[in-house]
């Protein structure tokens, strides 16, 4: 039997604290449909929060949108960035994107991101 497939509770971002300070001290991507935040971190894996603004839509579709972010950052493994603590902040477009073309577009955020953080730091 297949084990559990969700993202883990620890590889998750919770805390309003947390998200103000990745917010305040982390370093920001834009793209066209997301605002991509991050900050390194000191533990042995990436984490993840996304915020979705109630101007997206309703509660269904919110919740849409976070599930596959989710899905995109627990499938696709980025080991080659520092471990970073990042904050997704989708944009009204994001509801007309096909997965495919939302994974590529987060995807290139965060390879960008680790760039930026791994010349800063």
């Amino acid at each position: 039997m297949k084990g559990s497939e969700r993202l883990l509770r620890r590889k998750r971002i919770m805390k309003r604290r947390e998200f103000l300070a990745i917010y305040e001290k982390g370093k920001k991507v834009y793209s066209r449909n997301l605002v991509l935040y991050g900050m390194a971190n000191n533990l042995q894996s990436h984490r993840l929060g996304v915020t979705v603004s109630r101007k997206i839509g309703k509660a269904v579709v919110r919740n849409r949108i976070k599930r596959r972010f989710r899905e995109i950052f627990r499938r696709n493994k980025t080991e080659d960035t520092p471990y970073m603590d990042l904050v997704v902040n989708a944009r009204k477009s994001v509801t007309q994107l096909e997965f495919a073309s939302l994974r590529d577009e987060f995807l290139g955020a965060v390879s960008r991101l680790g760039k930026s953080l791994r010349t800063a730091g």
